[in-house]
């Protein structure tokens, strides 16, 4: 069984598409937890319209009712869950047929050849605009997101985080190793792949299983990569406020002191943009 944890917040317009985007998963055998934080438009009666017609399949968690963040409201579910597998769901994007199946697959052969590991599978995705027209097709060469070297060395990957929450699927030793959530994350999905690739096994399906819509109201979403010194210059005082955020996560966990940050940053610049 795998739970989908689905976090909401005002998602009225996109949140019927997603959730019949799971409901025809080729894969079926999963359940849908749903959390809402305090939404003022329409969603909650359309997650209630959901919970009442599939009453085995999709179930809302009841928890504070005002407003805590999204951060909170997936470790909350993360709480909640006790299925053997864990996929993460944002409310407005769709999943492509095959989404669970994929993942799936890719876990059980993982975890033939690694038992009892914390393992992380996550995937590519396909950017889309608001109406669902397609932007790449290709997230991880859009964004100049190199998985495999992010994923080669921790301190690469505090750095560059190359998984998107929305794709993840852990299996329940993961769970353990992720939980709690320090307060000081920037993104629950960047923990989670520091937590796993310190303790287990990492996997990467570069095929899209989702459309990742971008609407201008996303809590984070995909910029296409463009590099450029001058706006490297002009962005130095924003740089360095988020360079000293991942330190300060990061240290002493995987940084020693900030010497060590910056010289790993300059090792991924040199890999990325040198040794091509």
């Amino acid at each position: 069984m795998i739970d989908i944890l689905l976090a909401t917040y005002n998602g009225e317009r996109y949140l019927s598409e997603q959730i019949d985007s799971i409901l025809n998963q080729s894969y079926q055998n999963w359940r849908l937890l749903i959390r809402d934080d305090g939404s003022t438009d329409k969603t909650i009666s359309i997650i209630e319209h959901y919970c009442t017609t599939y009453p085995q399949k999709i179930i809302k968690i009841n928890g504070p009712s005002h407003n805590i963040g999204v951060i909170s409201s997936f470790e909350l579910l993360l709480k909640k869950s006790d299925s053997n597998y864990i996929m993460f769901c944002d409310q407005d994007d769709v999943w492509m047929p095959t989404k669970i199946a994929l993942s799936v697959y890719k876990m059980r052969e993982t975890e033939r050849q690694h038992p009892n590991t914390p393992i992380l599978i996550h995937t590519n995705l396909c950017i889309v605009d608001y109406n669902k027209t397609i932007i790449a097709s290709d997230f991880w060469q859009y964004a100049n997101i190199k998985p495999s070297l992010l994923v080669s060395d921790i301190h690469f990957m505090a750095l560059c985080n190359p998984i998107t929450g929305c794709t993840i699927l852990l299996n329940q030793t993961a769970k353990i190793q992720i939980t709690p959530f320090p307060k000081s994350i920037i993104m629950h999905d960047a923990w989670i792949g520091i937590c796993i690739r310190k303790k287990g096994i990492i996997k990467s399906i570069n095929e899209a299983t989702i459309y990742y819509r971008q609407h201008g109201d996303n809590c984070v979403g995909a910029t296409k990569y463009k590099f450029s010194l001058a706006n490297k210059i002009y962005s130095l005082q924003k740089l360095y406020q988020r360079d000293k955020h991942i330190y300060d996560i990061y240290h002493p966990l995987i940084y020693k002191n900030y010497l060590s940050f910056l010289y790993h940053k300059t090792r991924l610049f040199y890999r990325i943009h040198v040794t091509k």
